[in-house]
């Protein structure tokens, strides 16, 4: 039961006699659910914010919140289900009808075990020592001009080097020639750009990974399978302090970084009307303090005054306008403060990526330079706080796409809103819930006999609810007078117990889930019968499971890491002046190819290597050939190929080397196949013993 101090005042509370108001959970839970539901209604628009670019931002995040909280279309209860479901929590009306049902309220965790397991599997595949990405060079790069020049300028002396030696000059001896040196430029442009794409890789890498995007990617596929659509945001420019040593002495200075974010589905809102998130316009709910408001006062593009009247109004007690009907339950799940208490004081902001038209974005004080056409739009991002808009910019993105990338676990066509395994295994959950219920409550009821007391029949100082080995039972006589052995004052019956065809019935619906969800219990190693009992068959098995997650791969490198690593690649051509990228580059994404061929590619991998490892093959593949192999091979099983197999120079170098050595070797044997003085170790004077015998 809930006692009125932990109830809001409109629930309960110390009444006028001094007396508690005793709640019961359920209804106490419905009223704090009724007071955010009249609490968002209550949000209204102030005047000043309902007209310009505040009322347009406002307008836009009132009409997406209401489709999101729609009870037949939206998905906000959906969010809350999943999280309930995560945490092994029944909702209020369920809980309230099994108390007045009586017995046990055990929750079987089935959801949460195949969220965790389907994490695990995406995890190995996305954050394992093999990039689930890489960036191509182009198929057939242009070769250089300066080099084209040169191979005609060679051309042609070898031409007039024939003609003053008399020979006669054909025009399809230099054709070929030509061809030749142009094919032999252009393999060598091919390994250029190869070896080009190579380091920029890397260094594509370090930037993800100074922006915590794998960070961000792990939190992401936690949320992949357990809410309908998870999301990743970025890249986005932070800037941040850095510490620079100069002549040993540290300064700090501020410099932007690419940085990547999680986003929980509980913060986003959209175009009610979009089938396809990247046609959508966004709006993401933050929550700043006075820190990061003053921070924002030095940095260039945000409007000063905006933002001191931000501080002046709600900087003391924090600002929670922007409410939603989640927000209280959906602290209560995530074990954080309710937002409507705020008692950290902090001030909600509504980031909003969309177009705008020209003329609201004069109005808030743009340069009519930057937008020359009133009426049309023009898509920006733009940051809301109450009714105060702290700053607008143009999308920096020259695919005018916002920095939101959604996917599902399972997805709908028409919308971007799919399904999680909460969604799918609703039923199978439920069901489980009540066999596991019913099978505790059994086994309560029957784990021992139960008592059949006449209390008409027992004497007045007998305690008939006091049971010990060997009590004595004192009894009168029935006052009918029968007291025969038939009517006991005291009786004891065993209930039976349905604790075999209880489990039969979990274990079934358990195996059901198992299909349901693609995620056997052996691949988050429980154990398997059939075929799984052996280590080939197990091995089978897990590899027909995993291919059921190679539309869930398709998902996250389709609708993920394709549009995310495109805008990365904008940004660095847009910003990067060392040349890293020359925008021939392309983005390839493998993490499919990873889920699929990563065991398979390993093994073929190494049988080509035992198949290779004779002398004919190795004439043709040759030495550089082998390595690459070998580094491929070192690469998949956690060992930097780099390191362990030596450089294309290193082995050229070692290979010219054992040329020069075995030359020498001939020329010694040519040298001993002479007649002449045969040398030994002995190199003292030689005395002519023949000639001193003769002496």
């Amino acid at each position: 039961m809930a006692f009125g101090p932990q109830a809001p005042p409109a629930v309960g509370g110390f009444q006028g006699r001094g007396v508690l108001r005793v709640v019961p959970p359920a209804q106490l839970n419905a009223a704090i659910k009724a007071q955010d539901e009249a609490k968002a209604a209550s949000t209204k628009v102030s005047e000043e914010a309902a007209t310009g670019l505040a009322g347009f931002i406002r307008s836009e995040f009132e009409a997406f919140k209401l489709h999101r909280n729609n009870s037949s279309a939206g998905w906000s209860e959906r969010l809350l289900h999943c999280l309930r479901v995560f945490n092994g929590q029944y909702d209020a009306t369920k809980i309230q009808e099994i108390k007045q049902f009586g017995g046990s309220e055990v929750y079987a965790r089935l959801i949460s075990m195949k969220c965790r397991g389907a994490s695990s599997l995406l995890r190995d595949v996305y954050l394992s020592n093999e990039r689930p990405w890489g960036l191509e060079p182009p198929d057939d790069p242009d070769v250089p001009p300066e080099i084209v020049a040169a191979i005609s300028q060679l051309v042609g002396t070898e031409a007039q080097h024939q003609a003053a030696a008399g020979a006669p000059i054909d025009a399809l001896s230099i054709r070929d020639r030509t061809f030749s040196l142009m094919e032999a430029a252009r393999q060598a442009a091919k390994k250029r750009a190869a070896s080009q794409a190579r380091v920029a890789e890397d260094k594509i890498d370090e930037i993800l990974s100074e922006g915590k995007f794998y960070e961000a990617l792990a939190a992401f596929l936690v949320d992949l399978p357990m809410f309908p659509f998870a999301c990743i945001k970025g890249p986005i420019v932070k800037i941040v302090p850095q510490v620079v040593w100069k002549d040993g002495k540290a300064t700090i200075e501020q410099k932007p970084r690419l940085f990547w974010e999680r986003k929980s589905p509980f913060d986003l809102w959209w175009t009610s009307g979009c089938a396809d998130i990247e046609d959508a316009a966004v709006i993401e709910r933050t929550r700043v303090t006075r820190a990061d408001l003053n921070d924002l006062l030095d940095l260039p593009g945000y409007n000063v005054k905006e933002i001191r009247a931000v501080l002046d109004e709600y900087g003391r007690g924090g600002l929670n306008e922007d409410w939603d009907t989640t927000d209280a339950e959906r602290a209560n799940q995530e074990s954080r403060e309710n937002p409507n208490m705020n008692r950290s004081g902090l001030i909600s902001c509504l980031e909003y990526h969309g177009n705008v038209q020209g003329r609201m974005l004069i109005e808030y004080g743009m340069d009519k330079k930057t937008v020359p056409d009133e009426m049309r739009d023009y898509f920006v991002q733009a940051w809301l706080i109450g009714r105060h808009v702290i700053k607008v910019q143009f999308s920096p993105s020259p695919r005018k796409r916002h920095p939101y990338f959604i996917t599902s676990f399972e997805k709908v066509p028409g919308t971007p809103v799919g399904n999680g395994l909460p969604d799918i295994l609703s039923d199978i959950q439920e069901v489980c819930n009540a066999t596991l219920r019913a099978l505790v409550n059994n086994l309560s009821i029957s784990s021992g006999p139960q008592v059949v007391v006449n209390t008409d029949r027992l004497s007045p100082d007998e305690d008939g609810e006091d049971l010990y080995p060997w009590k004595r039972w004192r009894v009168t006589s029935d006052p009918m007078g029968n007291n025969s052995s038939a009517q006991k004052p005291i009786d004891f019956f065993q209930p039976n117990s349905n604790a075999g065809e209880l489990l039969q019935t979990y274990q079934k619906f358990s195996d059901l889930a198992d299909e349901l969800s693609a995620i056997p219990k052996y691949l988050s190693g429980g154990a398997s019968g059939g075929a799984g009992r052996t280590a080939s068959g197990l091995a089978m098995l897990m590899g027909n499971a995993s291919k059921i997650l190679q539309t869930v791969a398709a998902n996250v490198d389709r609708d993920v890491f394709q549009g995310l690593l495109s805008n990365l690649f904008d940004m660095i051509m847009l910003t990067d002046t060392s040349g890293m990228l020359t925008g021939e580059e392309s983005i390839r994404v493998k993490g499919v190819s990873v889920a699929i061929q990563r065991e398979t590619e390993r093994s073929r991998q190494i049988e080509f290597l035992t198949a290779t490892a004779n002398p004919i093959d190795a004439g043709i593949i040759g030495v550089e050939g082998r390595a690459n192999v070998l580094r491929k091979v070192a690469s998949g099983i956690g060992i930097d190929g780099e390191t362990i197999v030596p450089s294309d120079e290193e082995l050229k170098q070692k290979e010219q080397q054992a040329k020069m050595m075995a030359m020498a070797q001939q020329g010694a044997q040519a040298q001993g196949g002479q007649q002449g003085p045969i040398m030994n170790g002995d190199q003292g004077p030689r005395t002519n013993s023949v000639q001193g015998g003769a002496g």
